[in-house]
């Protein structure tokens, strides 16, 4: 939900095709009253429901709330954080909203972003205070709410990916224990990130080194949405790679299918690369030999 022109449906392109959404995002027109879909994530089935936001619209789901908004497991709000003129008109929306939500004493949790958030602005330091500002004025609902904030933009399809995750993460109570499971993991090794995805990108848990930078981050990804064509392509379950940061570091890693009846999970590890090859390579090796763990706790989740 959020204003019109927030980029909602852009989301929600970007999330579903993940590459190759640019063009398709560029021809998008204002969605008319609301669009339905469904997914499917650790084997349910999601509806998911694209409020367009012109104001006709708005009123209409507002003058019937529990017509458009029973039954709600989860909201993602987006906020379109390059137009400084109507955050005042998305917040009132916003308001208005969970006013419905408290009356009715369902208190789900709800996902802010703020979109449009592109890369050349992570720096700027007025886009980031009245962002700030904002926060902080909406933190007085999180006596009720379970609020948590993203900054998001199709320019780093990583960051869209990541509030989509977080927010599917909060309706499973055992999914952290695979976070908690890949850290533990990592300690015995010169990780720099484990994670695991499902077939559609979306992360079901992930563990990075402390500090990696943003544009580090980024490049695993995109190495990832990569590595996961040529999986497919091949028609591999495994695929041992190595590739090299910005900064000159250079690293090495694994991504493995994990098979569980009709769902695929894909398993991404990667360390730093030694000098001494075989060192890497064995490190590599030892992974293998956690994955029934991994295994045993996958299916705790999706049974």
């Amino acid at each position: 939900m959020g204003l019109d022109n927030a980029g909602k449906t852009s989301i929600i392109t970007a999330i579903t095709k993940r590459f190759g959404f640019e063009e398709e995002v560029a021809r998008l027109s204002p969605t008319r009253r609301i669009a339905r879909d469904t997914f499917k994530f650790l084997g349910i089935e999601f509806m998911r429901m694209d409020f367009g936001g012109q104001k006709q619209y708005r009123e209409e789901y507002l003058k019937h709330p529990e017509k458009y908004l029973s039954g709600t497991d989860l909201m993602f709000y987006v906020i379109d954080a390059q137009d400084f003129n109507r955050y005042i008109e998305s917040i009132d929306y916003l308001e208005d909203i969970l006013l419905y939500f408290k009356v009715e004493q369902d208190y789900v949790p709800i996902c802010i972003l703020f979109h449009k958030f592109d890369p050349q602005l992570v720096d700027d330091v007025v886009i980031n205070k009245r962002i700030l500002t904002l926060k902080q004025a909406l933190t007085r609902y999180s006596n009720h709410f379970d609020i948590f904030f993203f900054e998001t933009t199709i320019y780093d399809i990583k960051s869209v990916m990541d509030a989509f995750s977080s927010g599917l993460s909060m309706l499973f109570e055992k999914i952290e224990m695979v976070s908690q499971l890949f850290a533990e993991i990592s300690k015995n090794y010169e990780s720099i990130l484990m994670a695991l995805f499902d077939s559609r990108g979306v992360t079901v848990g992930e563990w990075y080194r402390p500090h990696l930078q943003l544009n580090e981050k980024l490049k695993i990804y995109e190495k990832y949405i990569e590595l996961q064509k040529r999986v497919i392509a091949e028609n591999r379950s495994l695929l041992e790679f190595s590739d090299i940061f910005e900064s000159g570091e250079r690293f090495s890693g694994i991504i493995e299918v994990l098979e569980f009846g009709n769902l695929d999970f894909y398993l991404l590890f990667i360390i730093e690369e030694d000098e001494d090859l075989q060192k890497t390579v064995s490190i590599l090796d030892k992974i293998e030999a956690a994955k029934p763990q991994m295994e045993n706790l996958i299916l705790q989740i999706i049974q």
